[in-house]
């Protein structure tokens, strides 16, 4: 118990002493006086409490000179008090409503994404998460970000926690632990290391993806177990050249990396193949022509769980290739379309639930 609070301990006792003190005193003043009716010390405490609430039932009156003053103090006691507890109460609500704007009092998001790092860039990645139906946690170390975040995002979407990055015990409030993905966003690449290296201790088993300025690291930080390196540059600098020469795959490659909100945009989907996937034990040729004739969506790869535990991605394979449980197939379709293959494959876009998988590609 801090110095602050045992004092606010020993003036709260101060004054339930003084209360009991000067009711129980104007029982003794005011018990020999006619048309009081305080004949039991029951009677002022009954006085008091009416009077100090404000009620005032006006069945108890004290009528000696000393008894009137101790009726003068406690009523105006009383509006002293009711002013405390209000501004108490007050205090107390703005308290509780700050913590919940900051994030401090944590959230229940499960199979989430973590992004730790707030700017441009994490916003139009959050939006295209959100976009997916996916919740996001984000971590910021700036309050005036705080606002800004509820403002673009619905709290049923988007958590924001405003924390210290180097205290990483606050990022259990983010549920950490329970999310799918860690996405660092920080603008200096050695600073993302460090960040990942320290986080990594804590927890080891998370699937950790960062975005980073400079492209010569990406094998530093694969080696680190990073599940998925980006590098901004890189993205950027293939459409700026795409755009130059070949307008239309750019434009094309473009639509593909955004989510499709409108009926008729275009996505590249990834879904988890289950026991009762219509096209288990299926040739790749085979449920490439189905899924076309049937339901005008394009097959462009597959994810197959090898043997020794890791994925093999395979794009575009050839006949021969066989549709296994816990495959990954890999689509193009509309929003309207998507909306379909999430009832035929009964589950949702994406693979937030599998973690530290390795993964290669062929």
């Amino acid at each position: 118990m801090t110095v602050q609070q045992r004092k606010k301990w020993y003036v709260l006792g101060a004054v339930v002493i003084a209360y009991f003190a000067i009711t129980y005193l104007l029982y003794w003043v005011e018990r020999d006086q006619e048309g009081t009716g305080f004949s039991h010390p029951s009677d002022a405490f009954w006085f008091t409490i009416v009077t100090l609430s404000t009620v005032g039932y006006g069945d108890y009156t004290p009528v000696s000179p000393i008894g009137r003053i101790i009726g003068v103090i406690f009523i105006l006691g009383s509006v002293g008090i009711l002013g405390y507890f209000i501004s108490q109460l007050t205090a107390q609500v703005s308290v509780y409503l700050e913590k919940k704007r900051l994030g401090l009092l944590g959230t229940k998001f499960t199979n989430h994404i973590l992004v730790i790092g707030w700017d441009k860039f994490g916003k139009e990645v959050v939006e295209e998460v959100v976009h997916s139906g996916n919740q996001v946690a984000i971590v910021c170390n700036d309050k005036s970000e705080i606002d800004l975040i509820h403002e673009a995002f619905s709290n049923k979407e988007v958590f924001a926690l405003f924390t210290d990055y180097s205290n990483l015990e606050a990022l259990e409030k983010a549920n950490i632990q329970e999310s799918a993905t860690v996405f660092i966003n920080f603008e200096d690449d050695t600073e993302v290391l460090i960040y990942l290296l320290n986080l990594k201790k804590s927890y080891p088993d998370l699937n950790y993806v960062v975005s980073l300025s400079n492209p010569s690291l990406k094998e530093t930080f694969a080696a680190t177990g990073v599940r998925y390196v980006v590098s901004k540059t890189e993205i950027a600098s293939r459409l700026v050249a795409s755009y130059t020469f070949e307008p239309d795959v750019a434009m094309m490659a473009e639509s593909l990396m955004t989510s499709a909100l409108e009926g008729e945009d275009y996505d590249l989907l990834e879904y988890r193949v289950t026991e009762q996937n219509p096209y288990v034990g299926q040739d790749y040729l085979d449920a490439f022509i189905s899924l076309k004739k049937e339901h005008d969506c394009v097959l462009v790869g597959t994810n197959k769980k090898q043997s020794d535990g890791s994925r093999l991605l395979m794009k575009n394979p050839s006949a021969g290739v066989t549709i296994n449980a816990d495959d990954y197939l890999i689509l193009i379709c509309t929003g309207t379309i998507k909306n379909k293959m999430q009832k035929l494959f009964g589950v949702s876009e994406g693979r937030l639930q599998e973690r530290g998988t390795s993964q290669k590609v062929k």
